[in-house]
């Protein structure tokens, strides 16, 4: 009778972990990638999202004021530490609009837009 040599569990426990961080590093965004997104209702009023940003980079602030058919005029502002880092404008009639707010610093970003009835805002990196 001849018995089989046993078999190294450590080897297929190490291809397995490799082939497991490989897929999860294929498979999944970075760890400090985020989008973050609020609806307000019931204007006028401010919207205010705040978002930890975990590094200095580029943010996407997207801004759409609807439920009105004026053309009005309305501002919005990034903030960090009380200061005004990035800001633009947006009208109630337009459609949904994307900024791109270049070198924001790291730590806790305050997005603030004002709007009349309904809004929809987000922050994305």
């Amino acid at each position: 009778m001849t018995i089989a040599p046993r078999r190294s569990r450590t080897a297929l426990l190490g291809v397995l972990a490799v082939a497991t961080t490989a897929g999860l590093a294929l498979g999944t965004t970075p760890a400090g990638a985020a989008t973050v997104a609020k609806k307000c209702d019931g204007g006028p009023a401010n919207c205010v999202l705040v978002k930890i940003h975990p590094k200095k980079g580029d943010v996407k602030v997207t801004v759409n004021n609807y439920g009105g058919d004026k053309s009005y005029l309305y501002g919005w502002d990034l903030r960090h530490a009380g200061r005004i880092v990035c800001t633009g404008e947006v009208r109630e009639a337009w459609a949904a609009k994307t900024f791109t707010c270049k070198n924001m610093p790291k730590g806790q970003l305050r997005l603030t837009v004002s709007y009349e009835k309904n809004t929809s805002v987000g922050m994305k990196w």
